[in-house]
This record gives structure tokens, sequence and C-alpha cells, in this order.
């Protein structure tokens, strides 16, 4: 007796499952119809304003491994610029503390 229960809880999860990710599906391809709607859109701006347009936007699962690596290295360099950046500005800020005899 209890199978039909188990059997019933792995149906109306796998349903879920279904509807879910249809769901998912459905707003995933709106949402790149409306990418390319917009890359269309800056394509005729920049040529009404003689600009250049943007680069077209690629998804992040179809980038290439060495686009994503160095996408990670510039990631790396502007952290280590920040962090640099955040500690000469604490410097600074301890030298005029010390200056003013705050510290």
């Amino acid at each position: 007796m209890t199978w039909w229960l188990w059997l019933v809880l792995v149906l109306a999860a796998l349903a879920l499952y279904a509807v879910i990710g249809l769901g998912l599906w459905r707003r995933g391809k709106t949402l790149l119809t409306e990418l390319r709607g917009l890359e269309q859109l800056s394509e005729r701006l920049a040529a009404v304003t003689g600009t250049e347009p943007p680069a077209p936007i690629v998804p992040a699962y179809l980038v290439p491994p060495a686009e994503v690596a160095e996408a990670r290295h510039r990631r790396q360099a502007n952290l280590r610029a920040r962090r640099e950046r955040r500690a000469d500005r604490a410097t600074q800020a301890m030298t005029r503390w010390r200056r003013v005899g705050l510290r």
C-alpha cells in the first residue's frame, strides 16, 4: 500500500520539476529575446549618433575558456588595485591623524 504513496509523491515531484523548468525556460527565452532587441536598438542608436556600438552580449556559458581566464585576470588586477588604493587612503588618514595629534 505504501508503494502507491511513494509512486504518487515521485510523480508529483517530477511534474512540479517539469512545470518549474518549463517556466524558467520560457523566462530565459524571453530574456534573451529582449537582449537581442536591445542589441539592435543600440546598433540603430550608434548609427544615428555616429559612435561605435558596444560589443554584443554573450552569455557566460558560451564564452570560450580563454576569455573567462582573461576576465578573471582583469578582475584580480582590479581587486588588487582597489586594495592598494584602500591601503593608501588608510595610510594618509593615519598620517593626518598623527599630524593633528589624535594618534
